[in-house]
């Protein structure tokens, strides 16, 4: 054993152990943490008794491995990052300077393929974690499976936000040239925040990696606590991460999100020029972001009654500022049926822009307003201060 994973299973000890537990109740069910002790014999002192005491992972060469893997992460997406930053300041620069105007177009296609190059990055991390991170009964010592991590949660979901609105203005240039500059702006205010802020590459998943460190710590030493452990990282993977939900739900409203923020752009435009045919381009572009929006809280309420049952979830400031941001959607949706009426122009465009402003209040709640839904009451990363001390070389 390693002296950093030695410093590792020392350092998480037991204050890893009550998130797991929170973890757990949120994400599916009221879990128990030492109910399964009652099962092991003496008191589950010793794991996997059945199969001679020898579990079919070992936790500190799987913390290694992880450990090898953000490192790896790091190396290659440090410098990234930096680049992505940088690229965010230019992209701002061209869109807002007149000479620059003939490279926009180019600017904003070279700005996604720097994002889709920083995502195929995060697709490989997260290709490794599937790998690593396996599930493993303390008393039966069977793998219940491996946690797949989806690509837009925790650190990563501005990046996702950047990288939607960025491929889908590059298709807006081909049409609509004079939403490009409004475009590029709100791409390089993602991308700045996607970067500096959420920091995927240098502080990727916090909550994943805390969550199956302590699992880890809490493995390697068994007990009482490696049964608790156990129940809170498979209530997380089963119930969490690898539910379809999140395969399915948060892609749905990225991709609503993006459409939001070009037809955000195109209402600006109407309001400074004038002309009706930006408030054309604003109502298609929310129409087709209205649908994935609508599909994907409808999917999200039942699995929310399943996940959180006996929490309440349905006053969480994530939950009730979704279904405000919905319901301006809606009335701005259908406020265009009456749009030759006098006074409808301003009342339109004012509908469009505060639904654009309660959508990023909604994704700002999402660490801001504490509940069911949200990362506010999170702890910070055990993972994170043991890999920043292996990479010091702290003691």
């Amino acid at each position: 054993m390693s002296a950093r994973a030695m410093r590792f299973l020392r350092r998480l000890g037991a204050g890893t152990r009550a998130p797991l537990a929170r973890h757990a109740r949120g994400c599916g069910r009221e879990t128990p943490v030492y109910s399964r002790s009652q099962q092991a014999p003496n008191g589950a002192t010793r794991l996997y008794l059945a199969h001679g005491g020898h579990l079919p992972m070992n936790p500190v060469e799987t913390f290694e491995a992880l450990q090898a893997a953000r490192l790896a992460l790091a190396q290659i997406g440090a410098p990234l990052q930096g680049i992505i930053a940088a690229a965010a300041i230019g992209l701002a620069l061209v869109a807002i300077l007149p000479q620059a105007r003939r490279w926009r177009g180019l600017a904003l296609g070279a700005a996604a393929a720097l994002l889709l190059v920083g995502e195929a990055v995060l697709v490989w991390f997260h290709w490794r974690l599937w790998q690593i991170a396996q599930v493993v009964d303390p008393i039966t010592g069977q793998v219940t499976g491996r946690v797949a991590v989806p690509l837009w949660v925790e650190s990563e979901k501005l990046y996702v936000w950047a990288l939607a609105v960025a491929i889908l203005g590059v298709f807006v240039k081909t049409h609509r040239k004079e939403l490009l500059s409004g475009i590029m702006l709100v791409t390089a205010v993602l991308m700045a925040g996607g970067a500096l802020l959420g920091q995927p590459f240098t502080d990727p998943v916090p909550g994943f990696l805390g969550q199956y460190a302590g699992y880890l710590q809490a493995m390697q030493f068994g007990g009482q606590a490696a049964v608790g452990a156990f129940e809170g990282m498979e209530a997380s993977r089963q119930f969490y991460y690898n539910a379809w939900y999140m395969w399915v739900h948060p892609p749905l409203l990225f991709f609503a999100y993006g459409c939001f923020a070009i037809s955000f752009v195109a209402t600006i435009q109407m309001i400074v020029a004038r002309h009706s045919s930006f408030e054309t381009t604003s109502y298609r572009w929310a129409r087709l972001g209205y649908l994935p929006l609508t599909f994907g809280m409808l999917l999200g309420f039942p699995w929310a009654i399943l996940a959180w049952s006996g929490e309440s979830w349905w006053w969480s400031g994530k939950v009730n500022m979704s279904i405000m941001m919905w319901l301006l959607y809606t009335a701005y949706l259908h406020a265009r049926l009456y749009l030759r009426r006098k006074g409808m122009w301003k009342l339109v465009a004012a509908l469009s822009v505060l639904s654009f402003a309660i959508l990023v209040m909604t994704y700002a709640t999402t660490y801001l307003v504490p509940g069911a839904h949200s990362y506010a009451q999170g702890a910070p990363s055990a993972f994170a201060e043991v890999v920043l001390d292996a990479i010091g070389g702290g003691s």
